[in-house]
């Protein structure tokens, strides 16, 4: 039985109800939608969804949702959210498309096939967080890294900003952008 077939909360029950969500969205989507052709734009799109499609799957993971060129994804390991996010980051699926990716690990709700939670907000939020093309992590995704693959996570350039105000979030918020 394929990982699709599957409910996502029997699937989410693997783990203990944590979970890792990636979003990401793809930059200046509007300037470059107003700079291309509709039916450009539309295959931009189209191969874009192609590479994440694939990627979800080879790293095990499931597409949640997808709202205009923003997607989210949901992983049941850190490590593989990560990868994923790394892998479409460096090749969104077509040359002219930048995104811009957020990484957050934590415990999430499934409501048939949705997920809800406070963890989904603050997902997004870090995803919010990038001005341009910038993968970032919450602190949470980081902790959950090192602690699933130490070794990938020593090889990755950290950038850390303790002070940040994340929209609907209370408090601030340490994120770590991969350099």
């Amino acid at each position: 039985m394929s990982v699709h077939e599957i409910p996502l909360v029997d699937w989410l029950t693997g783990s203990d109800g944590s979970a890792a969500l990636v979003f990401s969205d793809i930059v200046g989507s509007t300037n470059l939608l107003y700079s291309a052709r509709t039916l450009d734009y539309m295959g931009m799109l189209r191969a874009h969804r192609r590479r994440a499609d694939a990627l979800i799957r080879a790293h095990d993971g499931r597409l949640i949702g997808e709202t205009g060129d923003e997607l989210l994804s949901v992983f049941l390991q850190a490590a593989q959210a990560y990868a994923f996010a790394g892998d479409l980051f460096d090749d969104p699926g077509h040359g002219q498309l930048r995104i811009r990716v957020g990484v957050h690990f934590g415990t999430v709700r499934a409501e048939g096939e949705r997920l809800a939670g406070r963890n989904v907000h603050l997902g997004a939020r870090v995803m919010q967080h990038a001005v341009d093309r910038e993968l970032w992590l919450s602190d949470a995704a980081k902790v959950a890294l090192e602690g699933e693959s130490p070794a990938l996570a020593a090889r990755i350039a950290w950038l850390a900003r303790d002070d940040c105000d994340l929209k609907g979030i209370p408090g601030r918020q340490r994120l770590w952008r991969a350099a």
